[in-house]
C-alpha cells in the first residue's frame, strides 16, 4: 500500500478540477488530481458566455494563470489550444410546432459583438479540458487518471482518502468536482430526494456530422446573425434542442456538430423499450422543419438518453471538504450557464481556500459563504430555466420571458467586465475582491434588493400560467408591466417592450448601457462602470472590426 500526502486532492478532472488545480499549483500548494477516467475525453457545457469568459479573463489576471487566459476567448483557443472549436456570434432561438414548417416570423435571437463580449466560442471541451488538466500538470499538480476513490474518511487533522486498489491517500482538504456521482454525496447521503428544483427536465445527445446549417433549410427571417453562426436552440411546446456547430467558420477543421434534446418528464416521460435512437426519430417526425435540417446526419457515436437531469444537495461543504460545481447539483443546460456559474464559484472559493491552508482553520463554518453561493446560484438558474419552459407554451410568452433572461445576462455581465477592465485600467488588485462584496451573492443582481423582488415577482406570473391561474396573454400583459416599470432597470436594454425579436448585444448597445451605468444607473451599480472605454479602446487599437468566419 503506498501513501500519498498532499495538501488538496482534487476528485475530478474536467474544466472545473483543473481550473482550481490550476490555481492552487500555480501558488505552490501540493495538488493531487484524481480521476476515474482520463484525457482526452467527451465533455458536455460546450457554449460560453460573457460571464464565463470574463471570468476566465479575471482569474488568470488575479492568480498568474495565463493559460486560464488562453481559454478565455475565441481567438486565444485557436491560437494557443485547438482549431476544432465554433465560433459564436449569437443566441438565435427557432420556435416550432407540431406537425408544422416553422414560421419565419416566430424567432428570437441575441446578438454577440465582437467588443466587448464576443465573438464567443463553441468550446471543443475535449481539447479544452486536456489542455488544462496538463497545464495543471505542468504547474505542479500530481495527476492520477484510472484512480477510483470508494471512500474519504475525514478526522481532526486531517482527510484520507481510499482508492478501489488500496491506496490511502492522505491529505489537508478535498474538493470533489466530480459531477453526478460525487463521491461525498454519496457518501454521505447529501442528495435530497425529491429534489427540490422546479426544472424537470431529461435530455439526449451526442454528436453528429452532416447536420445542414438552419439558413440552408428555411426562409429569412431578418435575424441580425446567421444561425449557423451561434448556438441555436429549438424550441417548443415541452422542450428544447440545441445545436452547437465546430464548423463554421473558415479555418475550421471539426466537422462535428453537437446536438442535444431536451424534455420535459412530465410532459414526455422516458418509456420503456423506446431506444433513444427511436425517440430522436420520433421527436423529427413531429417538427418537419428540424426534420430538413437533420436529414443528411448521423450520429458519430451511440445516443446518450439520461434520467432526470436535476439534482440538489442538502449542503456542499463540511469540515475539510467542499463539493463544487456539477458536483452540488445541476439545473439544464437552457442558456448555457453551466461553466459560467463553475466559474464564479472557483474565483470565490480558491482564494478562500488558499488563506484556509496557511492559517489551518479548514472547518465548515469557514467555508459557508461557498455553500450558500452554490445553492443560490442553482436556485435562480432553476427559476430562470423553469419559467422558460412554461413560456415554451406560447411563442408571445416566449418572447416577453426571454427579456428576463436578457436583463439578467447584461446585469450579470457588467460588474464581471466592470471588474476586469477596471483592473487593466488601474492596475489594482483591491478590484478582485470587490465581485463578491455585495448583500445577494449568487443572483443575477447581487447588489440590488428590488431586483430580488422583481425577479420573485416575474417567477412568480409564470407560476400562475403553469398552475393554469393565468393565460399566456395574460402573463405577456403583466411581465411589460413589471419590466416596463421598473426605474433602476436598465433603459438601453428597452425590456418593457416584451415582443421585439432582437436582443441587441452590438457594440453600440454595450456602449448605450456603459453610458447608462456611468450616469443614469443606481447608486450601488455605478462601481462596476467607473472605467474609462475610451481609453481601452484606445489602448487596443479601436474598436475591432467584425472578423469573417
Amino acid at each position: 500500500m503506498s501513501e500519498y500526502d498532499y495538501s488538496v486532492a482534487i476528485l475530478g478532472s474536467g474544466i472545473a478540477g483543473s481550473t482550481l488545480a490550476n490555481i492552487l499549483a500555480r501558488h505552490g500548494h501540493s495538488v493531487v488530481l484524481i480521476d476515474s477516467g482520463t484525457h482526452p475525453r467527451f465533455a458536455l457545457g460546450e457554449s460560453t458566455i460573457g460571464e464565463t469568459t470574463y471570468l476566465l479573463k479575471l482569474l488568470a489576471q488575479r492568480f498568474d494563470v495565463p493559460e486560464l487566459g488562453h481559454v478565455s476567448s475565441f481567438e486565444g483557443v485557436r491560437k494557443h489550444v485547438s482549431s476544432a472549436c465554433g465560433v459564436k456570434r449569437n443566441f438565435g432561438f427557432v420556435y416550432h410546432r407540431e406537425g408544422e414548417v416553422q414560421d419565419p416570423e416566430e424567432v428570437t435571437q441575441c446578438s454577440v459583438s465582437e467588443f466587448p463580449n464576443g465573438p464567443e466560442m463553441h468550446m471543443h471541451r475535449q481539447d479544452i479540458d486536456s489542455y488544462l488538466f496538463y497545464s495543471a500538470v505542468r504547474h505542479g499538480a500530481h495527476p492520477r487518471q484510472r484512480t477510483f476513490v470508494d471512500h474519504v474518511e475525514i478526522t481532526d487533522d486531517a482527510a484520507t482518502l481510499t482508492t478501489r486498489a488500496g491506496e490511502r491517500i492522505r491529505v489537508r482538504y478535498v474538493v470533489d468536482a466530480s459531477g453526478r456521482n460525487s463521491v461525498l454525496a454519496n457518501q454521505y447521503g447529501l442528495r435530497e430526494d425529491p429534489c427540490r428544483f422546479r426544472t424537470h427536465s431529461r435530455t439526449l445527445f451526442t454528436h453528429m456530422v452532416g447536420v445542414t446549417p438552419f439558413d440552408e433549410v428555411t426562409r429569412p427571417s431578418g435575424q441580425p446573425s446567421p444561425w449557423h453562426q451561434g448556438t441555436l436552440h429549438h424550441i417548443f411546446d415541452g422542450g428544447w434542442l440545441w445545436v452547437i456547430p465546430f464548423d463554421n467558420h473558415q479555418s475550421a477543421t471539426n466537422p462535428l456538430c453537437s446536438v442535444g434534446l431536451n424534455l420535459d418528464t412530465r410532459r414526455f416521460p422516458k418509456q420503456p423499450g423506446v431506444t433513444a435512437d427511436e425517440e430522436w426519430q420520433t421527436y423529427l417526425d413531429r417538427f418537419p422543419s428540424v426534420a430538413r435540417q437533420f436529414a443528411a446526419a448521423r450520429p458519430t457515436w451511440d445516443w446518450v438518453s439520461t434520467g432526470r437531469t436535476q439534482y440538489s444537495s442538502t449542503r456542499t461543504v463540511g469540515d475539510r471538504w467542499t463539493m463544487m460545481s456539477h458536483a452540488a447539483g445541476a439545473i439544464d443546460a437552457l442558456f448555457s450557464r453551466g461553466m459560467a456559474n463553475t466559474m464564479q464559484v472557483i474565483y470565490a472559493f480558491a482564494p478562500m481556500l488558499m488563506d484556509a491552508l496557511t492559517d489551518g482553520d479548514l472547518s465548515a463554518e469557514r467555508f459557508a459563504s461557498i455553500d450558500q453561493l452554490n445553492q443560490t446560484i442553482l436556485d435562480v438558474n432553476d427559476r430562470l430555466v423553469a419559467s422558460s419552459y412554461t413560456s415554451f407554451r406560447d411563442f408571445d410568452l416566449w418572447r416577453a420571458w426571454s427579456k428576463v433572461w436578457f436583463m439578467a445576462w447584461n446585469l450579470g455581465i457588467s460588474r464581471i467586465v466592470g471588474t476586469y477592465f477596471g483592473f487593466l485600467e488601474r492596475g489594482d488588485p483591491a478590484l478582485f475582491d470587490r465581485l463578491f462584496d455585495a448583500p445577494f451573492p449568487g443572483t443575477f443582481c447581487p447588489d440590488l434588493p428590488e431586483f430580488q423582488d422583481l425577479f420573485r415577482r416575474l417567477g412568480g406570473v409564470m407560476d400562475e400560467v403553469d398552475q393554469g391561474q393565468a393565460t399566456p396573454t395574460e402573463a405577456v400583459g403583466r411581465l411589460a408591466d413589471l419590466l416596463g416599470t421598473a426605474a433602476f432597470l436598465p433603459e438601453p436594454l428597452r425590456l418593457g417592450d416584451v415582443l421585439r425579436r432582437w436582443h441587441d448585444g452590438s457594440f453600440d448597445a454595450q456602449r448605450q448601457m456603459y453610458e447608462w451605468g456611468r450616469s443614469a444607473s443606481p447608486r450601488l451599480l455605478r462601481r462596476w462602470y467607473d472605467y474609462d472605454l475610451d481609453v481601452l479602446l484606445a489602448r487596443s487599437g479601436g474598436v475591432p472590426q467584425p472578423v469573417t468566419f
